[in-house]
């Protein structure tokens, strides 16, 4: 009986670790206060997706929101690194499955910005299920796919996307209506999300004061799965083109960059 017993477990246990829903991350763990408003002087503390901090990155003391220090970010157009063409600097750890979590960060377009085709300004991509035997390499096709949530720059405009295929980068949709945007002028970015793979998941995401997520007749509060699997997401803002190739040499300035489990620990 005993053996029975053996074998009976190691078949479930090898069924579960098959079907696809494994036991993964633990939910709610906190999440770390992260400060990035370049005041040191340096853009310490990112993980860099760009081809090199010295091209791609200046600190500078105009325009700036806050302080005396903000980010220029500069996006060639040969600037093609992972398999995209992007500049952008990465938060680890601050997407993790079933926590609410704020995310803040300002923003300016250059007057000479010249495209008008889609340039992600940030976004909330998934991570490898390890657990499921993922990785970063294209097999699965994963981290082939549009990210569970971002916000794109596009002719003036600034969209809300969301993708709720991880095997796909031509199926997101726009939540909400675009924002019309100004170049030469400062704005303020203000996400509340909790991060789940379930219907509970919602996000709250505000510029300026102004909801860009509908009214639910409640609240703002715009509910739907964005994460992929249980790993978790992670941030990161800059400029991202994938495989289209701007013509042109596009600027835009970031600052007062945070993240928190509070409101209060990312306002300006």
């Amino acid at each position: 009986m005993k053996t029975y017993l053996k074998f009976l477990l190691f078949g479930l246990a090898i069924a579960l670790f098959s079907c696809g829903k494994v036991p993964t991350s633990v939910p709610n763990q906190p999440i770390s206060h992260f400060v990035g408003d370049f005041e040191n002087g340096t853009v310490s503390g990112f993980r860099y997706l760009l081809i090199d901090t010295t091209k791609n990155t200046q600190i500078v003391n105009n325009p700036v929101r806050k302080g005396k220090y903000a980010l220029k970010n500069i996006l060639h157009p040969d600037d093609f690194v992972n398999n995209g063409y992007r500049t952008e600097l990465a938060i680890y750890n601050s997407a993790n499955y079933k926590s609410e979590v704020y995310y803040s960060f300002s923003f300016w377009v250059d007057s000479n910005y010249l495209d008008t085709t889609y340039n992600l300004v940030c976004q909330w991509q998934d991570l490898p299920y390890y657990l499921q035997g993922e990785d970063w390499t294209p097999s699965p096709t994963l981290h082939g796919s549009a990210p569970p949530i971002s916000l794109t720059y596009v002719n003036n405009t600034i969209e809300l996307k969301m993708n709720d295929n991880p095997s796909s980068s031509n199926q997101t949709f726009l939540v909400g209506e675009p924002l019309k945007i100004k170049k030469g002028k400062w704005y303020d970015v203000v996400a509340h999300i909790y991060w789940s793979d379930d219907k509970t998941a919602y996000q709250e995401i505000s510029i300026n004061g102004k909801s860009i997520t509908p009214f639910n007749g409640l609240d703002y509060k715009y509910y739907h799965r964005n994460l992929f699997n249980r790993a978790g997401n992670y941030f990161k803002f800059g400029q991202y083109r994938g495989k289209n190739k701007t013509e042109h040499t596009n600027i835009i300035y970031f600052d007062e960059v945070k993240i928190g489990s509070t409101l209060n620990e990312v306002a300006l």
